[in-house]
């Protein structure tokens, strides 16, 4: 913070040698607001988590019930194995096994790819839809930061939910009144439905 304001009265100072300006220089208004705790606050993306965790325990369910049914196609297998290795039965009846067991193989394989393609599609289609709703939402929260700042005069904003790659903090605030994401998350709960608040 220090280098910043620093660097603004150098700025101030050129301006006034360079343009002879006689009036003072306004001060320059800097915001923070932390975007990841106004997202994890604001209702819209809650909801949609929940959702999202719906959807996923739903798609759990299907993977639970496609390996079980891998499962039994595997005990049949195993009958059919022991079937066409057994001297009991006869050399017709444990050739008809060894094709059974052929066919048993090829189930269990499709079996296998049915599960590998439905865990693919919804880990692909559940990234999409995350990606976009949290795109959507992040747009909304945007627009509450900018009619804040303006309201404030603001001449930057800066986001303190931001990490330098050895995870300190990229912006690190030493004056909490300068922070506005209370009231952004205020702002952007203020449409949140009467029957929600009266659940929580």
């Amino acid at each position: 913070m220090k280098t910043i304001k620093s660097f603004i009265s150098i700025l101030s100072i050129f301006a006034v040698a360079g343009f002879g300006a006689a009036t003072a220089q306004a001060e320059t208004v800097i915001l923070t607001i932390s975007v990841n705790r106004a997202a994890e606050q604001f209702y819209k993306v809650q909801d949609f988590l929940k959702e999202l965790q719906t959807s996923q325990e739903q798609a759990q369910e299907r993977v639970q019930s496609i390996t079980e049914e891998g499962r039994s196609l595997e005990q049949e297998y195993q009958e059919l194995a022991e079937q066409a290795n057994s001297d009991i039965l006869t050399e017709q009846a444990r050739d008809e096994a060894k094709k059974d067991a052929q066919i048993k193989i090829q189930e269990i394989q499709q079996k296998q790819n049915e599960l590998r393609q439905f865990a693919e599609n919804v880990q692909r289609q559940m990234a999409a839809r995350q990606s976009t709703q949290m795109s959507l939402f992040t747009k909304e929260i945007m627009e509450v930061v900018n009619e804040v700042s303006k309201e404030k005069g603001a001449a930057l904003v800066l986001d303190t939910s931001g990490a330098s790659a050895n995870g300190m903090p990229v912006v690190i605030p030493y004056d909490e009144s300068i922070d506005i994401t209370d009231e952004v998350v205020s702002r952007i709960n203020a449409s949140k439905p009467a029957e929600e608040e009266a659940s929580e």
